[in-house]
């Protein structure tokens, strides 16, 4: 084994404050137990932020739900990509219906707010 194999199998910083990130994620809690997989997945990468997983699967979805309407038209004809790119448009509608992200702008989640219920105060 390299080197330069040997380094980019170890976590940076960033990935391990992302694990733990995600492991706090309680996902018994009421706002969260009832989300589709790829809800929970989009959702977990919300949440980490910074590892390099999430950034770039939240940079995909961001590609996805950016270009959600052009794209529906492109793959008018191709029901299995069509379909994958829908499952990431409903995750990310499921996860706003939820009130766990919230956009500031509809045409990106980048820049929206996500929110850890389990971490709010009751009332």
């Amino acid at each position: 084994m390299n080197r330069r194999n040997e380094f980019a199998r170890t976590p940076s910083s960033a990935d391990q404050l992302g694990v733990a990130r995600v492991q706090a994620i309680q996902w018994s809690h009421p706002a969260v137990a009832q989300l589709s997989d790829a809800a929970r997945l989009i959702y977990a990468c919300l949440i980490d932020g910074c590892s390099t997983t999430a950034r770039e699967t939240i940079d995909s979805v961001e590609l996805v739900w950016r270009n959600r309407y052009r794209a529906r038209e492109r793959y008018a004809g191709a029901a299995e990509m069509r379909d994958a790119l829908d499952e990431i448009c409903l995750a990310v509608e499921e996860l706003l219906a939820a009130g766990l992200l919230v956009l500031l702008d509809r045409s990106s989640i980048n820049a929206g707010w996500v929110r850890r219920p389990w971490e709010e105060l009751p009332n």
